[in-house]
């Protein structure tokens, strides 16, 4: 039988603000917490009362932090310990979502009808841990001399209508040593060509 889930629309999230404001949010807390933490390593002595409790829930609630002289320490410790809590939360959802999906393949795998029971197994070796049905990308690589890639660019200007001009330089053919002038290769100084070298 078939799960037919239909999503409630509408729900608002648990307060009305941006991923920005949010993250901007998380950011303030943490540095008011830092703060307390470095007051309580000099030796200050923090309580957590009920009406900081109280106030810390409607911090988060709100997602607005009240200006800092209206916030006790307390309030801030009990405010990191519900955002830490909630970030947890965030986190261990996609853990206990892939749980429930599944145990219900693993129900569904022993169903009466093969096909149920074959498309079960089927999602459940697609996990990522199990990988048992993950496709494959074949990569074929086609090695080609620098000649043969040369002339298909040839030809495919030339579909164009493009004049190809060969362009490479022309390199001088080679010289033998005999032949060479080395004063002039070298560029001898000029006290040396004129004979009279200067010692040291």
């Amino acid at each position: 039988m078939p799960l037919l889930v239909t999503p409630e629309v509408g729900i608002p999230l648990p307060f009305d603000t941006t991923p920005e404001e949010l993250n901007d949010f998380r950011q303030k807390a943490h540095a008011l917490f830092d703060t307390v933490q470095e007051l309580i390593a000099q030796g200050a002595e923090v309580e957590v009362t009920p009406s900081d409790k109280a106030q810390s829930h409607q911090i988060a609630a709100s997602g607005t932090i009240p200006p800092v002289k209206t916030i006790t320490p307390g309030t801030i410790i009990n405010l990191e310990a519900i955002l830490n809590e909630w970030d947890q939360e965030v986190l261990d959802v996609s853990r206990r979502l892939r749980n429930y999906v599944t145990n219900k393949l693993i129900v569904e795998s022993v169903d009466p009808d093969p096909r149920q029971r074959m498309k079960a197994l089927e999602n459940l070796g697609k996990i990522a841990g199990v990988g048992l049905f993950s496709e494959r990308v074949d990569i074929n690589v086609t090695h080609r001399t620098v000649h043969d890639i040369e002339a298909d660019l040839i030809k495919t200007l030339e579909l164009y209508g493009a004049d190809v001009v060969d362009v490479t330089p022309q390199e001088p053919a080679p010289v033998s040593l005999a032949d060479l002038d080395l004063d002039k290769e070298l560029g001898v100084l000029e006290s040396e060509s004129d004979g009279r070298g200067t010692s040291t």
